[in-house]
């Protein structure tokens, strides 16, 4: 899939299922169990990875975190189109409903949902805006697996082929740097112009996409074409301020350090 750089969803009330001796564990939610809907949307919604079509012929894929973020990629005919970051939350309404709120990192869109859900399923309404999502369930790789990968990311790696558009540059080079704690750089320029950049990064849910959030708000979306020890390639756009360092949509091959 290709991707695309961007500058840049819970309380204790809620519906309750009746008890049965033999829960369905193939469901994403636990329905023949006494809980309530926040504790089955606390428990079902980082437990996997979250897709609809939606009604312009697009498909969106969500993927929450234990920690109150979520990534809302939005994919086309092309591949991925757009990406945003959000945190989100579940808030009671009565002893029977919530709602479940998204709320953009960078302050431009705030969703409200009303939540229905189903063994496999779960669909969110939003009616001030318009918008409803029938998203199915799609199970990860284990925690172990992303844990592996992420550990195999973190370090310092090199571009080792000419990395921009613009051909004359003497010099070029581009460095990632993930560090363990979460935080990386961005080392490009050339041999009369460095350019260093930081941010946060992650491995997103389905294991196929790098996250790198810069500190101005820019996010870029990266998707993992390759990943061993010692040899890496991303394919995203590089954006930077000046322009003579940005590219197009393209693979980068890379070394570890």
């Amino acid at each position: 899939m290709k991707t695309l750089i961007i500058g840049t969803f819970l309380a204790c009330f809620g519906l309750t299922f009746s008890v049965s001796a033999s829960p369905d564990t193939s469901c994403a939610f636990d329905l023949n169990e006494n809980l309530t809907l926040t504790t089955q949307l606390h428990k079902a919604l980082p437990g996997g990875i979250w897709s609809s079509d939606a009604p312009v012929g697009q498909e969106i894929v969500l993927q929450f975190y234990d920690s109150g973020t979520a990534d809302w990629f939005t994919y086309n005919t092309n591949g991925l189109c757009a990406y945003k970051g959000y945190s989100w939350s579940v808030i009671p309404v009565n002893e029977n409903e919530v709602r479940l709120e998204l709320s953009a990192r960078d302050n431009s869109r705030h969703l409200t949902f009303e939540v229905e859900i189903a063994c496999h399923s779960i669909t969110l309404t939003d009616r001030a805006e318009g918008l409803s999502l029938a998203l199915k369930y799609e199970s990860t790789g284990t925690d172990v697996q992303h844990h592996n990968k992420e550990q195999i990311l973190a370090g310092k790696w090199e571009n080792t082929t000419y990395p921009f558009d613009l051909r004359s540059i003497e010099g070029a080079y581009l460095k990632y740097s993930f560090h363990n704690n979460g935080r990386f750089d961005r080392l490009l320029g050339c041999a009369g112009r460095n350019i260093k950049e930081s941010g946060e990064w992650w491995l997103a849910k389905d294991g196929q996409h790098l996250v790198m959030r810069l500190d101005n708000g820019e996010t870029t979306i990266a998707e993992i074409k390759y990943l061993e020890l010692d040899e890496m390639v991303l394919h995203h756009v590089l954006s930077c301020e000046d322009r003579n360092f940005a590219t197009g949509d393209k693979d980068f091959f890379f070394n570890r350090q």
